[in-house]
């Protein structure tokens, strides 16, 4: 099996998947980031939930690494050195041929992720492809025919679009996102309808009008678009703009990724 652990700005996906036949997912965790996390503090948990899933540190045969938050990338390293008796191979760095081009002004500045998602789309038959991913940060990538990267949009994420309001606004309350439909009013009644109906309608308008902007080229209009990430779903029967939903494309990505610089069949 091959763990691939994927570092994002809040929580650090830890997924297994099997490669013999067909790529499939036998088991995912989710912990938050935390930079005090220490290697001897992710062991006790991750073996746990193996076990709990009935897998054993032995089963892991490969383990490939995505991250944008350096300290989490150093505290997972010094995890897999001291436990795992396995070279993990992270994005980004020596050993790691990502075989797609980066067409931004500063190569380097692109996000792991965001490169993950870019060759897991060309790799699923779906590029030339625009990337939308709900993370911490909304984002959106456009990927070539060849998978190459092409440059993309951030847009502040949604969870941190509510947590500023309610930080901001001293009588506003926290309110959590919820799907809405369309046959309920957008005019909301009272405070926390107005609200989840800003947030929600909101977003659907942003995303739906950046696409739009993004087709306006000529060279984008028959682009897929590509959804992802743990808040895609709530969207799925508002936004008329989206393709494909792909909850694991990152996870998915760095599994090709392993196996391409590994060379196995």
């Amino acid at each position: 099996m091959i763990l691939v652990i994927d570092c994002g700005n809040t929580n650090t996906v830890f997924a297994l998947y099997s490669h013999q036949k067909k790529i499939n997912q036998l088991g995912c965790w989710r912990i938050n980031n935390d930079s005090k996390r220490t290697a001897d503090m992710y062991y006790p948990w991750f073996l746990q939930m193996l076990s709990l899933s009935n897998f054993k540190p032995n089963d892991i045969i490969g383990i490939c690494i995505a991250s944008v938050v350096p300290e989490t990338l150093f505290n997972i390293k010094s995890f897999i050195k001291k436990y795992f008796n396995i070279p993990a191979l992270v994005v980004g760095e020596e050993g790691m041929n990502l075989g797609l081009k980066v067409n931004i002004d500063n190569p380097k500045e692109a996000g792991a992720d965001r490169l993950v998602n870019s060759y897991a789309a060309e790799k699923l038959g779906f590029s030339p492809a625009i990337i939308i991913d709900f993370g911490t940060a909304t984002t959106f990538d456009v990927v070539g025919k060849d998978g190459s990267y092409n440059g993309g949009i951030i847009a502040p994420g949604i969870n941190l679009s509510l947590e500023a309001l309610y930080m901001a606004a001293a009588r506003l309350p926290r309110v959590s996102l919820k799907p809405l439909s369309e046959k309920k009013s957008i005019i909301g009644k009272n405070t926390v309808s107005a609200m989840e109906s800003g947030i929600f309608w909101g977003y659907v308008s942003m995303i739906e009008g950046l696409i739009q902007k993004i087709k306006t080229n000529e060279k984008l209009i028959n682009h897929n678009v590509i959804a992802t990430g743990g808040l895609s779903h709530l969207f799925k029967k508002s936004l008329n703009c989206v393709d494909e939903i792909i909850d694991d494309l990152t996870l998915i990505g760095l599994v090709h990724l392993y196996l391409k610089n590994k060379s196995f069949n």
